[in-house]
């Protein structure tokens, strides 16, 4: 018992002198950690009504929260061993709730490192649970995400000097946040954070790099999630860019979503970036299949690297706006052929030439000239060719100056893409739907 009162006395010390070392030496479920052992030593052979008697005895006239907080303290460090991981998480999830008052109090600056490292083991604790097959509400990550938003209130309504505001933490719980929404596919959950952050006059560059680079990386992936592209790029490039060198993994991370927009967008990565981060498999073959206008074998490709797409939700991106860039450069292939061996000498592709080089393109497509006349809609209204429809003549006829301008000079639209679509591909391949997402940093 000895350790326990030892204990209690200097969780009150740390706490009326606002010791940030001490708190954050005392307050910890790190195993090895001299505190925890010598508690753990005492709660074998102390039961909970003593070690709550020594602990309110200490600390309840200091502060009824901070005893609440440290009895349920004692209780994580009684079970941290325990086999049974849900069990395990409930209790952890009882500590931190009862640690949040005290975390609101006045004069509680010195709190935010404990409050970023419990967090943290908060959330990885309730992935390990919810790997276990939990599903739907049931989902430790939903506890975890209402707990953390309630630490982004608390911190996002500290006005202090930043010197010693509790705001200096708010961008790593945002993050945390991020991380189990993505999780839980909650991604529209994410825009509440997003609008406090901006309205809060928060600076980003005030922060540590690793909390821009992670910040960023989410913002560019829900920017992505609502088809702004542009956005999506210019975020997940500032990440990838900042993340550093020998962060291998986190940098291929972001490439899961930058190269796909990128594509999109009309930037093609180099063979050499791609064997770097090891992802030549999936997309050497599918730019070559942009490039060359081959329909059929870009539909192919997809299908063939279909989990890996889908398991970060870039699937349905590049199957409705690939195929569009496929269109567009067949086309450019088809007339800058023609033109080449002298077929035709004037700015003009009539719709029968088309209809043969979509019909091999595409293998077991059929096109008929209605099919055609809307594609050559779409190029031409999004800007990818240069010229006019003539449909009475069944042809198009081409701009004299760049018919066809570079991709990457052409505005994406901004547009939302149908779930339900890959939920009804599932269903004819008859595949389980790989949907777990790699974690980002810690």
């Amino acid at each position: 018992m000895a350790n326990i009162r030892n204990f209690a006395n200097q969780i009150q010390q740390a706490y009326t002198t606002q010791d940030e070392g001490a708190f954050s030496r005392l307050v910890t479920i790190d195993i090895s950690s001299p505190t925890v052992n010598s508690l753990a030593q005492d709660l074998q052979h102390t039961n909970e009504d003593q070690a709550q008697d020594i602990i309110n005895g200490v600390l309840e006239d200091t502060s009824y929260a901070l005893a609440e907080a440290m009895n349920n303290y004692m209780e994580v460090v009684r079970y941290l061993t325990e086999t049974d991981i849900d069990f395990v998480f409930e209790t952890f999830a009882n500590f931190y709730r009862s640690l949040i008052p005290v975390f609101n109090g006045s004069d509680t600056f010195y709190m935010v490192p404990v409050i970023k490292s419990l967090s943290t083991s908060l959330v990885q604790l309730a992935f390990r649970v919810d790997r276990m097959g939990l599903q739907g509400k049931a989902r430790k990550a939903n506890s975890a995400a209402r707990l953390v938003s309630k630490v982004f209130n608390i911190m996002l309504a500290d006005r202090s000097p930043m010197e010693t505001s509790k705001r200096q933490g708010i961008f790593h719980i945002t993050n945390l946040a991020f991380k189990v929404y993505f999780k839980l596919n909650s991604v529209r959950m994410c825009q509440t954070f997003i609008s406090n952050i901006n309205t809060g006059g928060l600076e980003l560059d005030m922060f540590p790099i690793s909390q821009q680079v992670t910040y960023k990386y989410y913002i560019g992936r829900y920017a992505l999630y609502h088809g702004r592209l542009q956005h999506a790029q210019s975020n997940l490039m500032f990440a990838f860019k900042k993340c550093h060198a020998h962060q291998w993994h986190n940098k291929r991370l972001i490439l899961h979503y930058l190269i796909p927009t990128r594509i999109i967008l009309g930037h093609f990565p180099s063979i050499q970036l791609l064997e770097k981060y090891q992802l030549a498999p999936p997309y050497v073959n599918l730019i070559n299949t942009i490039r060359s206008g081959n329909i059929h074998g870009f539909l192919q490709h997809l299908e063939t690297y279909f989990d890996y797409f889908y398991s970060h939700l870039t699937y349905l991106l590049l199957k409705e706006r690939g195929i569009v860039l496929v269109w567009r450069c067949l086309l450019r292939n088809v007339y800058t052929l023609q033109q080449k061996i002298g077929i035709i000498t004037t700015p003009i592709l009539g719709f029968e030439d088309m209809s043969h080089a979509f019909v091999l393109s595409g293998k077991e497509e059929i096109y008929d000239y209605d099919d055609l006349e809307c594609i050559l809609v779409s190029l031409v209204s999004q800007g990818y060719i240069r010229g006019y429809i003539h449909h009475q003549h069944q042809q198009i006829v081409f701009s004299k100056t760049t018919p066809f301008p570079p991709i990457s000079s052409v505005t994406a639209h901004v547009e939302r893409y149908n779930e339900a679509n890959v939920e009804e591909h599932l269903k004819q391949t008859q595949e389980p739907m790989p949907f777990e997402i790699k974690q980002l940093m810690e």
